[in-house]
């Protein structure tokens, strides 16, 4: 639900960095451009979805700290 209310606010937040950018970086370098932006958009999307789409008291019988054995720890959860 936060997802949701917060939907506006992470439109603005993920299209600002497209428009700059476009307006610097692509005038020229149209692939670079569209990659960063790219990557951003993926690690932000990320960010969210781990940061607001998981409570901290969620808690699972197999996951102790709500991360399973399997995670690889070089990628944060």
């Amino acid at each position: 639900m936060t997802l949701l209310f917060l939907a506006p606010l992470i439109w603005i937040a993920a299209a600002v960095p497209w428009v700059v950018l476009h307006s610097t970086l692509g005038r020229h370098h149209h692939a670079s451009a569209l990659t960063a932006a790219l990557a951003f958009t993926l690690w932000f999307t990320w960010f969210l979805v781990t940061w607001l789409g998981m409570p901290d008291s969620y808690s699972a019988p197999l996951c102790p700290d709500n991360v399973p054995p399997w995670w690889p720890a070089f990628i944060p959860a």
